[in-house]
């Protein structure tokens, strides 16, 4: 899967300044900052600071994906976090699917832990029992082709096509053959993905912070049962949602939910924002 993929500017790392209150958001496997877009705008409208980061090997360094360990995620996001605390008043680290177990190891790791951890659909296990291949199949088989079987006059499928590589023609037989034989996942990064799933969940019992997670009931990627494992494995409040595992999408029914909750967790109490403002 080549950088064609990720030519929007819209997959970049953004940052958008708005108060002392602040949020990482983290977004998941083969995902970008894109993801995490409409989350970070409802949290700045509600007077909160939002960060998204691009973790390594994702997005325009999709090439990289092959040499990337799990470990480089995580490093990546313990800076991000603890450079964004000088002058926070409120600190919020969210974590979408695998950044959700990304945002757990940073959690029990970071010298300055969240006020607030929120993790979305995250992920700790692999629901495909294949999954449990990957230390070996990855050796036999290199890589895995996401496309290989996608019905391109799907319209969820065009439009998720149009969001990744926006203008691209999927009525024209070289484009399809393109997407079908030419986009791949290497299986290394997949074992990854369970490794750091696996990784976060035995970090799990570690966290102070004050913890919530936010599931799909209809979810196929991220079980609901795996999050409500998690959750009586930390002790972390359990929302639940009807939706499937894209609940960061606007489009999706269960966004004002996601969004709400999210943000009236991250936020300033009135009461906070007010003592902020009459300290300066």
């Amino acid at each position: 899967m080549d950088g064609i993929f990720y030519r929007d500017p819209e997959h970049e790392p953004f940052q958008i300044e708005r108060g002392p209150a602040r949020a990482l958001l983290i977004h998941g496997f083969m995902g970008t900052p894109r993801d995490m877009r409409p989350l970070a705008g409802a949290l700045a409208d509600a007077g909160v600071s939002a960060q998204g980061l691009l973790l390594p090997g994702f997005g325009r360094e999709i090439e990289r994906l092959t040499r990337v360990r799990a470990r480089e995620w995580t490093s990546s996001a313990l800076s991000a976090w603890e450079a964004m605390q000088p002058g926070a008043k409120r600190t919020t680290l969210v974590g979408y699917s695998m950044g959700g177990a990304v945002a757990l190891q940073v959690a029990a790791m970071a010298p300055h832990p969240p006020d607030q951890l929120i993790l979305i659909a995250p992920h700790w296990k692999i629901a495909d029992p294949r999954g449990k291949l990957l230390p070996i199949g990855k050796y036999v088989m290199r890589r895995f082709k996401p496309f290989g079987s996608f019905d391109f006059d799907d319209p969820d499928t065009r439009r998720m096509i149009a969001e990744l590589v926006p203008g691209a023609d999927l009525d024209d037989p070289a484009v399809r053959h393109r997407f079908r034989d030419a986009a791949s996942i290497p299986t290394h990064a997949l074992d990854e993905l369970r490794r750091i799933g696996f990784a976060a969940f035995a970090m799990a019992p570690r966290i102070r912070s004050e913890t919530a997670i936010v599931q799909g009931m209809q979810d196929r990627t991220t079980l609901p049962a795996f999050s409500r494992r998690l959750a009586d494995q930390m002790g972390a409040a359990m929302i639940e949602v009807s939706g499937d595992h894209h609940i960061v999408d606007p489009r999706r029914d269960a966004w004002p939910a996601v969004r709400d909750t999210i943000v009236a967790r991250a936020a300033l109490s009135p009461v906070e924002a007010d003592a902020r403002s009459a300290c300066g």
